[in-house]
Parts: structure tokens; sequence; C-alpha cells
């Protein structure tokens, strides 16, 4: 017997378009928009005016999660940023229409600046 295995489409809708921080001072990201190309879900994020990283980070892909490998019920995303001196792993999930971004950022410099963590949360426009 041949094991066949279901591809299965994941509907981001609920997800796609633009988002912002709930808080005006925000201490990293401002506002992003999700959204899909060539089939792969993207993030394209600026930077808080009033933040450490303030302007355009660019765009890199998104990965969804689900509660189980049999499912298509996204609960969370991940992405990863390169911007120079810092490196940026976002972890994000949705909780009562907002969703909740948990970064940690390293810095790659020797310097005075720790590696830190910042939890912000968004919602949609």
């Amino acid at each position: 017997m041949e094991n066949q295995i279901q591809k299965i489409k994941t509907d981001f809708s609920y997800y796609l378009g633009s988002w912002t921080n709930s808080y005006e001072k925000a201490r990293v990201i401002g506002a992003f928009r999700l959204y899909e190309e060539n089939g792969q879900l993207m993030i394209h994020i600026t930077g808080s005016e009033t933040g450490f990283y303030p302007g355009n980070w660019g765009s890199q892909v998104v990965k969804s999660h689900s509660y189980a490998p049999d499912t298509n019920d996204v609960v969370a995303f991940q992405t990863r940023f390169e911007m120079g001196d810092m490196e940026a792993f976002l972890a994000m999930n949705e909780n009562k229409g907002l969703l909740i971004i948990a970064g940690y950022f390293t810095f790659k410099d020797e310097d005075e600046r720790s590696n830190c963590f910042v939890r912000e949360f968004f919602f949609k426009i």
C-alpha cells in the first residue's frame, strides 16, 4: 500500500494586510505588512522611529506553525532578520485579535549593548 501525503493549503487571509503597534512609542517595530508572494508568506517591517532600530527592515519569508503536524490551524509564525550589526529572531502569535511579536535581538559587535528581548502588540489596520 502506498502512503499518500496530502498537502494542506493554509488560509492566511485573516493575517494578510497591514498591522501597527498598539503603543505609539514602540521600542522596536512600528508596523509591518504580511503578504503572500510566489506561494510564500512574507513580512515587511518598518522599525519604530522611537526604537533602537528605526527605518525599513525589508522583507523576509515567514514560517507558519500549527498545533499539530496534521492540521492547518495556523497559531504562530517565526522569521529572522539579519541587519548588519544585529540579528533579530521574531516569534509571533495571535491572541484576542492582536498579533504579538516576541523579539530576540542579538548584537554582533563587541560593545556595551546587551542582547535583549522585547514583546510588542499589533492591531490590524
